[in-house]
């Protein structure tokens, strides 16, 4: 079943702007393991539709929809969390807030890669996440651990169906092979730095 908070953008996504290019390399990484886009939609149960649109950079996938294309496609979340920055000069030890990697972008949810390159088993993500909008309805799993801090607003946390409700200043952990998934409840925008860590 497609995931349903998968929303349609007018036109393709800005180019270097404001959302990362996956679709492109979900296409390649497809078409080296010689799939095609009604085999990758019977394994990840997402629409061939939808998969086109992907690719082509016109949707932007939820968090849950990009997990679920890697498990599809043989590759761990690590796979995604390697922003194409060829620039040399970037500091390695030091990500300025300008320098930031667009890492989700969904109505409702903004999801920053800003952790540094010398950061390879810690990867940290700064959410901005809007009043009734998250990761989906849908909980999703991976390999990994996590940890974050709640910021600013209220974030419902549902881990092995159980829901949790953080404010500012709560935090947070556990395995990422559990079943989780996430929602601002609030009436204002959640900040959270959340952390993932490869095992």
């Amino acid at each position: 079943m497609d995931d349903l908070s998968l929303k349609p953008r007018k036109g393709r996504l800005p180019q270097g702007g404001d959302a990362p290019h996956l679709g492109g390399r979900f296409r390649e990484l497809r078409q080296a393991k010689k799939m095609t886009l009604a085999e990758l939609s019977q394994r990840s149960g997402i629409s061939i539709g939808t998969l086109s649109q992907i690719e082509r950079d016109l949707v932007s996938p939820t968090v849950r929809t990009l997990f679920t294309l890697c498990e599809a496609l043989g590759v761990s979340a690590a796979w995604l969390l390697d922003p194409d920055n060829d620039d040399e000069k970037s500091d390695p030890y030091v990500v300025t807030v300008d320098q930031r990697e667009p890492f989700v972008r969904t109505e409702g949810l903004r999801k920053d890669l800003i952790s540094p390159k010398a950061s390879e088993r810690l990867k940290g993500f700064y959410l901005i996440i809007e009043p009734g909008s998250g990761s989906g309805e849908d909980p999703y799993s991976h390999d990994g651990e996590e940890i974050g801090l709640v910021v600013a607003g209220v974030l419902e946390l549902t881990i092995e169906g159980e829901s949790r409700v953080l404010r500012e200043g709560d935090c947070f952990s556990f395995p990422s092979h559990l079943p989780h998934k996430f929602s601002n409840i609030g009436a204002t925008q959640c900040v959270v730095f959340w952390v993932n860590a490869a095992i």
